[in-house]
Order: C-alpha cells, then sequence, then structure tokens
C-alpha cells in the first residue's frame, strides 16, 4: 500500500511515468511473492494495484496496456463491476466491440444501475450492428440519468433508433 500512495504522489507531481512504472513493479514483485494468493478473488493489495495501474493507463491514453493487464488479472477482475467496466472501455477504445459489450454486460450484472455502462455497451453493440439491443440500453440509461446530446447525436449516427423526448 506503501507504493500506491507513492504513485498515486508522483501521479499528482506530473511524473506519471514514475508512477506507473513502480506499480507496475510493485505488481510484479506481489505475483511474485504471494502468486498463490492472486489466484483467485481476495488479494486487496494486487486488487488496489490493478484498480489504480488500470486507471492511469487509461488517463495516459494506453487502452492496450490497461486491457492486457486486465486479461493478465482476469481471476481478480472476475468479480469487480468497476475493473469490468474499466475492460469495457480499453477494448472499445481499441475496437474489441464484441469484448467491450461482454465486459460492459458482465459490469451491469453486478452492478445493473450504471447508465455510463449501459450507454458503453450500446456503443459497442451499434459498432457491432446490434442497434436494436443498443436502443433498449439506451433507453434504460435515459430513464436512470439525463445523457448528454453528444453521445445522443454519436448513438444516432451509429445508426441507434432512438425515442425523441
Amino acid at each position: 500500500m506503501q507504493a500506491l500512495a507513492q504513485a498515486q504522489q508522483f501521479w499528482n507531481a506530473g511524473s506519471t511515468d514514475a508512477a506507473t512504472n513502480l506499480l507496475t513493479e510493485s505488481l510484479l514483485v506481489l505475483e511474485r511473492v504471494h502468486a498463490a494468493e492472486l489466484a483467485g478473488p481476495g488479494s486487496t493489495a494486487a486488487l488496489a494495484l490493478v484498480r489504480e495501474l488500470v486507471r492511469m493507463e487509461l488517463a495516459q491514453g494506453q487502452p492496450d496496456a490497461a486491457l492486457a493487464l486486465l486479461k493478465r488479472h482476469e481471476r481478480l477482475v472476475s468479480g469487480q463491476a468497476d475493473l469490468l467496466a474499466s475492460r469495457g472501455n480499453a477494448a472499445q477504445r481499441i475496437g474489441q466491440h464484441a469484448q467491450a459489450s461482454q465486459s460492459y454486460q458482465a459490469a451491469l450484472k453486478l452492478r445493473p444501475g450504471e447508465p455510463r455502462w449501459m450507454l458503453g455497451a450500446a456503443i459497442s453493440l451499434a459498432a457491432m450492428g446490434q442497434v436494436a439491443a443498443a436502443a433498449e440500453l439506451v433507453e434504460q440509461a435515459r430513464g436512470l440519468d439525463a445523457i448528454k446530446p453528444d453521445v445522443l447525436a454519436y448513438l444516432k449516427q451509429l445508426g441507434v433508433p432512438l425515442r425523441e423526448r
């Protein structure tokens, strides 16, 4: 946890590479020393490191690195709604829409009331041509939260049939 705090200090000071390098090294040490604990969902230290490293990689525009990390730690990620949604975000950014949709929908099974994740899944479904399923998710999201007009315009551009309000 000291490494996590130090990495966040590096990040806040603008040393983003130092922050991500420290988290990567710390995670590698955890993997070597506590491999058995990382085989299942339960290592809070590993989860915290993965969560923060994914956040940093996505913020730096490195979705491929975030996705690789999340895949490498699949067992840790499986029961974590926010990390499943991050996996959806990363996959979507690199055009892997089937995986993005699947990840967002897995996150929604764990936490059903997240409109951002519904919209993420809808965008990937629409990109795959599944506009009816995308429209259903958009309408669900609309019922929970206001959706920005630019997001609605983008979904319409993808061919999602949306009801006017």
